[in-house]
């Protein structure tokens, strides 16, 4: 959506609010945010249509601070750390998303009004064609980069800590295109929150399962079905966890099983709801290009849901980074999770 578009909006939800009484408390638990929008890409390897044609988003999910590495921030400052996944949308030739860490310094203007702006790391993955000696070639070009982010908030009634947040995103990369978008969305700043008595983490083994679909990132590709057997176990915020993966034939391209080991950093949101992210190697082998073997990056983001002392619901989403610009793929997933 347009620059217009998205300050008509916000100006609209705050005459509507205006003598709202829900204040937007930044009060040091967990932070969730879901946004759309669109923007366009400038320099570097931008070619054609440069516009993101509306298919912008990202989700973000963090935690407030009282300090930076102990360092008092000053009054009326807060920070936040986030793990940013932004897809910048669908430009001629470039099909670019990817996953940052963002400091974030958070600022209450008004009782409505709350300022933030980050700037961090970006991992981007981009699927593109490029010109060869034998003719153009696609790839999935992994590049580092930095993603700067301006955003404002403006509380609206329901659940304490919720808000519409009006975002603008600065990609900058080195030697390809960069990007500037505004998205528009709902977020939350979750209070405190402990996990509920009999969810405590206790070391224990969980196992379970998740499927879902897979999609590889190259045209000329299809969906396919894909399953992951799994193993964790849990200690206060962290998690170490082990996956076996089915990813599916794809028909063209990708027909991939392999073993994972994942570090995960658990942030809960209410005593009973938590968000994690999960990093690590992958070995795998693909029957589609000769049962050759490779050891690839997964990365994972998940929400769990505690249905009882020894179950949990679980909804993932996983990018497979192969590091050899092809074949990289992402999986979408439900599934269950029992302690043992």
């Amino acid at each position: 959506m347009k620059a217009k578009t998205c300050m008509a909006a916000m100006l609209m939800v705050h005459a509507a609010l205006a003598q709202a009484d829900t204040i937007d408390p930044d009060n040091h638990g967990a932070y969730l945010s879901l946004a759309f929008g669109n923007g366009r890409i400038y320099g570097g390897n931008a070619s054609g249509y440069r516009w993101m044609r509306g298919r912008t988003f990202e989700v973000r999910a963090g935690r407030q601070q009282d300090d930076v590495f102990g360092l008092a921030l000053p009054p009326g400052w807060t920070m936040r750390i986030d793990f940013v996944h932004y897809n910048e949308g669908h430009p001629d030739n470039n099909h670019r998303d990817g996953f940052a860490l963002q400091w974030l310094a958070v600022h209450r203007l008004s009782r409505m009004w709350t300022g933030e702006l980050g700037v961090g790391p970006y991992l981007s993955m981009n699927t593109t064609e490029i010109a060869t000696p034998t003719g153009n070639t696609q790839i999935d070009d992994a590049r580092l980069g930095a993603l700067i982010s301006v955003g404002l908030r403006l509380a609206v009634p329901g659940p304490s800590g919720t808000h519409v947040r009006l975002g603008y995103n600065h990609v900058a990369m080195h030697t390809v295109h960069r990007s500037d978008a505004l998205v528009l969305g709902i977020g939350r700043q979750f209070g405190p929150a402990e996990p509920a008595p009999d969810v405590v983490p206790d070391g224990r083994l969980w196992l379970g399962g998740t499927f879902g679909t897979s999609i590889t990132n190259m045209a000329g590709t299809h969906g396919a079905h894909a399953g992951v057997l799994e193993a964790r176990q849990y200690a206060e915020r962290w998690g170490i966890g082990y996956k076996f993966l089915f990813e599916g034939d794809d028909g063209a391209r990708v027909d991939r099983r392999g073993i994972a080991g994942q570090l995960w950093y658990v942030q809960p949101a209410t005593p009973r709801l938590s968000m994690s992210a999960g990093l690590g190697p992958y070995f795998a082998a693909n029957r589609r290009d000769g049962n050759r073997t490779a050891t690839d990056l997964l990365i994972s983001f998940q929400a769990e849901r505690a249905l009882s002392a020894r179950t949990r619901a679980i909804i993932n989403f996983n990018r497979i980074k192969t590091f050899r610009k092809t074949n990289d793929r992402d999986l979408f997933q439900i599934g269950l999770l029992q302690r043992f």
